[in-house]
This record gives C-alpha cells, sequence and structure tokens, in this order.
C-alpha cells in the first residue's frame, strides 16, 4: 500500500508540474528563470537593497544612501536565447579599397618628342602630412630632428669593394670607409633625435635595386600602417612590399635576373607612380648615398655633392627613348620636391668644407651637380649622393683612413640634415 501512495503522490506531483508549465508557456504564469549564476554578481541584488542588508536602503539616512545601482536586468543581460533585449556589440569596421585615381597612362596626351607626363597630384590619398615649420622651432632642443627619418646608403659591400688602395692587409677599400662613414653619421643623427636606416650595416653586398627597394619600404611600411588606420585595405601596399622583397631577394643587378622588379624600365609605371606618391608624403624622410671618388690622375681631390631634380630626371629619361616611340614607354614621373634636392646636396657640401677644410672641393663650387645616378633617379625622398674624397689622392685618402677623419664627415652629414630642416637656406 505504501509503494501504491507513493507512485499516487508522485503521479500526482508531475501533473501538477505540468499544468504549471502549460499556463506559463501560453503567458498566464511567468517563465521559470534560467541563467540564476547572474544573482551572485555583486551588484544585482533587487532594486532598494545593499548586500547584508536587511532593510530597504530609502530607510537609511540621507549621508548613507548608496550610489544608484542599476537594476539587475539593467545590469546585467541574462543568457537566455529568448530574452528580448541582448549584449550591444561594437559594429566590425568595413574596410574599403584604397581608391587610386588618374592613373591609367593610356588616357595621357601622347608626347611628341618626349615620353608623357603624369599628372602632378597624387594617384593615392594622402595619408601623412609632414609638418616641416614645426621643426624650425627646435633649434635649441635637446633631440631637435626627433620625427625625421635618414637612410643612409653606404655604396658597395661584399665582393664589390669600390676602389681600392694598396694591397694586403694595409689595403684600403671603398667599402669599410663607407660603412665606417654611415655609422659614424647615424651616431651623430641618433644625437640629434633623429631614426636612421642604414641600407647596409655589415659588410655584405646589395645590388643597386635592392638598396633601392630597402629604402622604399621605409615609407611603404609606414603608409600600410596610415592606410590601416583610416580604414582602407591595405592590399595595394602589401603587393607593392612583395614586389619590393623580391627586388631585394634576387639581388640583382642585371636585366636578365629580375633582380630590378618595377624599377627596370624607362619612365614610371602606373605602379611605380603609386609608389612614389606614396614616398611624395614622407617630406621627413631624407636619403643620402655615399661613395668615394679614385682617378688614374692623383692630384684631382675635395668632395662632390650629386643630385637631380624633376626636369633632369625626365631628360634622362627622354635621353633613353631618343630614335623610339615615346608611346612604347612609361610616362615621366614628374612631383619631384626638385628645390629640397638641390638644398641638401648644397648642404652636404658646405658643411663638410666647414668640419674638413681641406676636403673643399676642387671647383670651389658650393652647390651640388646634378648627374645620373640610378638611386637618385629611382626614388622619390628628398635625396643626394656625397663623395667626401678620392681614395686616389694621397691627402684625402689620410682623412679618409683615419677615425677622426671618418668622424668629421659623419658630423658633417649630420650637421647638414639638422641645417636642411632646422634653418634651411631658402
Amino acid at each position: 500500500m505504501t509503494g501504491k501512495r507513493s507512485a499516487r503522490i508522485v503521479l500526482v506531483l508531475l501533473i501538477i508540474s505540468s499544468i504549471l508549465l502549460l499556463l506559463s508557456f501560453v503567458g498566464v504564469l511567468p517563465k521559470p528563470v534560467r541563467g540564476a549564476k547572474r544573482f551572485q554578481i555583486a551588484g544585482s541584488l533587487p532594486d532598494g537593497f545593499k548586500r547584508g542588508d536587511r532593510q530597504p536602503a530609502e530607510s537609511l539616512p540621507a549621508d548613507e544612501q548608496p550610489p544608484p545601482q542599476p537594476s539587475s536586468s539593467e545590469a546585467h543581460k541574462t543568457e537566455d536565447t529568448e530574452a528580448t533585449e541582448l549584449p550591444s556589440k561594437t559594429a566590425a569596421i568595413e574596410k574599403i579599397d584604397l581608391p587610386i585615381t588618374d592613373n591609367d597612362p593610356d588616357k595621357l596626351p601622347p608626347g611628341v618628342h618626349a615620353l608623357r607626363t603624369w599628372p602632378s597630384t597624387l594617384s593615392v590619398p594622402k595619408l601623412h602630412d609632414a609638418n616641416l615649420e614645426e621643426y624650425k622651432t627646435r633649434s635649441a632642443a635637446a633631440q631637435p630632428l626627433k620625427g625625421v627619418t635618414v637612410i643612409l646608403d653606404a655604396s658597395h659591400g661584399g665582393e664589390m669593394t669600390g676602389a681600392v688602395w694598396g694591397s694586403g692587409e694595409e689595403a684600403l677599400m671603398e667599402k669599410v670607409l663607407l660603412l665606417s662613414i654611415a655609422t659614424e653619421a647615424e651616431k651623430a643623427l641618433t644625437r640629434f633625435g633623429a631614426t636612421v636606416v642604414l641600407t647596409r650595416t655589415t659588410d655584405e653586398a646589395y645590388s643597386l635595386f635592392a638598396r633601392v627597394a630597402i629604402a622604399a619600404d621605409v615609407a611603404l611600411m609606414r603608409y600600410r600602417e596610415a592606410t590601416d588606420q583610416a580604414g582602407y585595405l591595405t592590399s595595394v601596399v602589401d603587393n607593392l612590399r612583395l614586389l619590393m622583397g623580391d627586388v631585394i631577394r634576387i639581388n640583382q643587378d642585371s636585366p636578365a635576373s629580375g633582380g630590378r622588379g618595377l624599377f627596370g624600365t624607362i619612365g614610371t609605371s602606373p605602379q611605380l607612380r603609386i609608389l612614389y606618391d606614396i614616398e611624395a608624403q614622407y617630406s621627413d624622410i631624407i636619403l643620402i648615398n655615399l661613395s668615394l671618388g679614385s682617378d688614374d690622375d692623383s692630384s684631382r681631390r675635395g668632395s662632390s655633392t650629386y643630385y637631380m631634380s624633376a626636369d633632369y630626371v625626365a631628360s634622362t629619361n627622354n635621353g633613353y627613348a631618343v630614335g623610339q616611340d615615346p608611346k612604347d614607354f612609361h610616362p615621366n614621373y614628374t612631383n619631384i620636391n626638385s628645390a629640397g634636392r638641390a638644398s641638401l646636396a648644397e648642404l652636404l657640401k658646405t658643411n663638410l668644407t666647414r668640419m674638413v677644410p681641406s676636403l673643399k672641393p676642387e671647383n670651389g663650387l658650393d652647390a651640388g651637380e646634378e648627374k645620373d645616378l640610378a638611386l637618385l633617379r629611382l626614388t622619390n625622398y628628398v635625396s643626394a649622393s656625397l663623395v667626401p674624397g678620392y681614395l686616389s689622392n694621397e691627402g684625402d685618402r689620410a682623412i679618409l683612413a683615419s677615425e677622426q677623419g671618418r668622424a668629421d664627415i659623419g658630423q658633417a652629414i649630420a650637421n647638414a640634415v639638422f641645417q636642411y630642416f632646422i634653418a634651411p637656406t631658402s
């Protein structure tokens, strides 16, 4: 009998539970509570009570009133899938393609006796605006060049020794002297607060085009970050960086090697124009190439500096296309800071003369000279090439071979950069 009575009681309870669940389902009774853990969270007690209170908070003196607390339904959203309110989620920002404009050479007017010309406007958004005026107020600052980046390119390296004087262990090699000068310039520029990038830091050979690609990647890395922050897809910049990586990896100058990449053409291809338009935005990055002179005439001496203006670059490219149809080549690029390049070349020469008077140019000119140098032609930074002396000249060689002489040359480079940004001559 006891067992039958228990079974009846269980059956009755099951029937009652089913009726209550049915009434809850149709809305007659409230739904059962899910996610009971929420009531273990501080601040989710019923309105008007503090944890441990035995009386409503409203009955406390005014100076003991707790700060207003959100109700449990406001402070902690249930995980119940049937809840009418869900936690708000930050909507993902959908990035868009980087806009590229006016970059079709077929839409440009044809050249008659010269290559076509790209418009001077940027083909990509301007995402970096270097305020060079700000530097003019920093002459007395502890680090006046903070924010400036200087790319130093010491020519040669590895099996490419450059000029050599002497033989055996006592031989003076251009590649070694140039790396030492670049290192001394790096020290001096760092004291001014500048960021310095060396295209080579060891006795390793890099092709001419690899060094151009290494320099280009400095601006590409920064523009990629700016592109991402501005809400654009970075695929265009990523592709350019991959192309630079290929040039560096192949590390060959010969046309057949593929190591010239984008740079192995006459004129400026659409992709190369995008790169130049990116570099154009970074006027706080400059490039300085270093090399030495050497001549069978040992009397030749003194320093030289070289640069390439927009007109000179265009004239050089037009010269390469003489006798051929200009339409077969890419357009000339003209958005080049010619005045900045000329100023940097002049300042390098004058500051070196101040530091080491005996390295004064033999032609007596303070201004730089224009010369076709691929490293300068294939970059759109403000750039110049410094030749601090002749390894073949006894007087110049004595300075180049001494630690103090190389330190003085390095300091002269830093002084020129300081003057370019802080106290421009124009």
